[in-house]
């Protein structure tokens, strides 16, 4: 769990960066709802991403910069420091940063990373401040794209889905060299689409099965969605709506519900292409039910 020594210990991780910049946190509000009054309350100063943009209004789903003091003992920032490891370490919204620019420079050179382009030059809001895309944006982009993307900052930080703190490396340069926008080509833009699958499955269980999901530790949720989508995949199903019914199904009849006898029927007509999954799920629970009327 993402705690209040570790964020105060991160400008100090690395001796060579230590001196060289300020400790930045850069928050998804969207995630963490209430941020920007805590902030208030303890008069630290903020900027929004979306400042002097078409979304500027939206602060309740911008991503907010603000520095950390590391020197500071105050109450105050210890109490919010405190607060965002509670709320931030499972919310896949949280980013810190080491940087020698101004909060008013840095913000101004990390809202031009929201801008990028899709092969058929449909300009797109890049949301890396949403940790999962920017775990995966680190993997897709070629060497020369994630260093200028990196390079307004000496070292990066997120907390990734299982609530540890991974660590980025990074080369500042007070020349910016990253292209804006970031033109994504048509294989970044298939590897970021599938990578983003998990997290739909993730957000349909969550809004559909409720109680069940919450029953999984947010620790070990994405692993179970991974499993059950590989899994899934190996009788044919590839939609995200079958996708997260494959998955619903082993949140309410456990991980091994392909091995029942119904299941493994209805499984194999299934990857036969004779019937949806939904149509199979409809089959099986009517037999249930004749079952238990016998």
């Amino acid at each position: 769990m993402l705690t209040l020594q570790n964020i105060l210990d991160l400008s100090f991780k690395d001796p060579l960066h230590a001196s060289h910049g300020f400790l930045y946190a850069l928050i998804d509000h969207g995630g963490m709802p209430g941020l920007a009054k805590k902030l208030a309350q303890t008069r630290v100063e903020y900027l929004s991403l979306f400042a002097n943009s078409r979304d500027e209004g939206a602060l309740a789903v911008a991503p907010l910069l603000f520095k950390i003091d590391t020197r500071s003992d105050s109450y105050q920032q210890q109490a919010l420091l405190r607060w965002i490891g509670e709320q931030g370490t499972y919310s896949s919204s949280v980013l810190f940063m080491v940087s020698p620019f101004s909060l008013p420079e840095l913000a101004l050179r990390l809202a031009a990373r929201l801008d990028a382009s899709l092969p058929d030059d449909m300009d797109v809001v890049l949301r890396f401040f949403d940790t999962r895309t920017f775990e995966e944006l680190m993997t897709v982009l070629s060497a020369q794209q994630k260093n200028a993307f990196l390079c307004v900052a000496d070292c990066w930080w997120f907390v990734d889905r299982k609530g540890d703190l991974q660590r980025v490396a990074a080369t500042f340069t007070e020349i910016d060299s990253h292209d804006i926008p970031l033109k994504l080509t048509q294989e970044q833009e298939g590897y970021l689409i599938q990578a983003s699958e998990p997290d739909q499955v993730a957000d349909l269980l969550l809004s559909g099965l409720p109680q069940q999901y919450d029953k999984l530790s947010p620790i070990v949720r994405h692993d179970f969605i991974m499993r059950r989508i590989s899994a899934a995949r190996l009788v044919g199903i590839q939609a995200i709506h079958e996708l997260s019914l494959y998955c619903a199904l082993a949140l309410l009849y456990g991980e091994n519900f392909a091995s029942q006898p119904h299941w493994l029927v209805a499984l194999s007509i299934v990857k036969s292409g004779e019937q949806s999954l939904a149509q199979a799920v409809e089959q099986v629970e009517a037999e249930n039910e004749l079952e238990e009327i016998a």
